[in-house]
């Protein structure tokens, strides 16, 4: 596995594992980890999530397949651009809103 593979891999991992931890919290709750476990998740994954993401990554987050995530796009679900004329990019913003909407929150 190449680094930018790890990179990406720990992202969503990092992703995964803490979108677990706060599903079904309201909004203004609050959570407390130990700072151990946050220095040790930090150490072994990659920078915040401020890259936006392909459309295979955002089907490895959750779980479901690229032609799946395109149809989201299409269907207008999902906001994403237009990269290198035919490729998708998903904002990290417009993640959050389509996993607030899908909650159902409003975003």
């Amino acid at each position: 596995m190449g680094r930018d593979e790890h990179v990406d891999r720990s992202r969503m991992m990092l992703a995964t594992r803490l979108n677990r931890m706060i599903a079904g919290l309201p909004d203004g709750a609050s959570i407390s980890l130990p700072v151990k476990w946050v220095r040790d998740l930090l150490a072994t994954s990659a920078p915040e999530l401020e890259q936006d993401l392909t459309v295979g990554e955002v089907a490895q987050f959750f779980g479901r397949s690229p032609v799946t995530v395109r149809a989201w796009i299409r269907d207008g679900h999902l906001k994403a651009y237009h990269f290198k004329g035919r490729e998708y990019r998903v904002t990290a913003s417009a993640l959050e809103a389509f996993i607030a909407r899908e909650r159902g929150h409003d975003a």
